[in-house]
C-alpha cells in the first residue's frame, strides 16, 4: 500500500487508487490513510451511481455513520454498504487505513472521471 503513488500529482498522498496502480478494470478499489480524527470518507450516497461498497479497516479503527447510526469497526473489520445508504467514514485510531471496494450490480464497471 505504501509504495502506491497518488493517481495525479496533485492528489494527497493519503489517497491511492489501488485499482489504477494494479490495472483492475473489473471493480473501483481505493485506499485512504490518515490519523484519529479526519474524515476517511467524507458523508454520502451512491444513489445516482448504484453503486454497492465494501469497507474493509486494514489498520488503527473507523467509526462508520451509516443512515445517522453510529458503529464502531476496528482493523480486520468491514461493513458493506447500499446505494441508498448516507455513509461518512471517520479515523478513530492513528494511523488508519481503509480500503473501499465498489461495484454496480449486473452493470460492467466504469472509471469514474475523477480518476481519469
Amino acid at each position: 500500500m505504501n509504495e502506491i503513488p497518488p493517481v495525479k500529482p496533485d492528489w494527497p498522498a493519503t489517497w491511492k487508487s489501488v485499482r489504477h496502480y494494479f490495472g483492475i478494470s473489473s471493480f473501483g478499489v481505493n485506499a485512504v490513510t490518515k490519523d484519529a480524527g479526519n474524515v476517511l470518507i467524507p458523508e454520502h450516497d451512491e444513489h445516482e451511481s448504484g453503486q454497492e461498497e465494501l469497507y474493509f479497516v486494514h489498520a488503527g479503527e473507523v467509526q462508520a455513520t451509516l443512515d445517522g447510526e453510529a458503529v464502531t469497526i476496528a482493523a480486520g473489520g468491514m461493513v458493506s454498504v447500499g446505494p441508498s445508504v448516507k455513509r461518512k467514514i471517520e479515523a478513530t485510531a492513528s494511523p488508519t487505513t481503509l480500503f473501499v471496494i465498489g461495484a454496480v450490480p449486473g452493470k460492467a464497471y466504469e472509471i469514474g472521471d475523477w480518476e481519469k
